[in-house]
């Protein structure tokens, strides 16, 4: 998503874990608030990673031994 225009995007619970934003355009603090992202999901450095974020990525879910 590094040259994604999201001018106007709908973000609310899109799950952006891991995924690279540094370079998308028009991307605002209030649309990463009503997204999902973890440790891994890579901010312009003009935007902060929002509180409710996980710290880190999610385990896979499955059986545990």
């Amino acid at each position: 998503m590094r040259t994604a225009d999201l001018i106007g995007a709908d973000l609310r619970d899109a799950d952006l874990a891991g995924a690279d934003l540094t370079g998308a355009l028009f991307l605002t603090q209030a649309q990463l608030n009503a997204a999902k992202g973890d440790a891994a999901t890579t901010l312009p450095p003009s935007l902060t990673r929002p509180a409710h974020w996980q710290a880190r990525p999610a385990a896979p879910a499955g059986p545990r031994p």
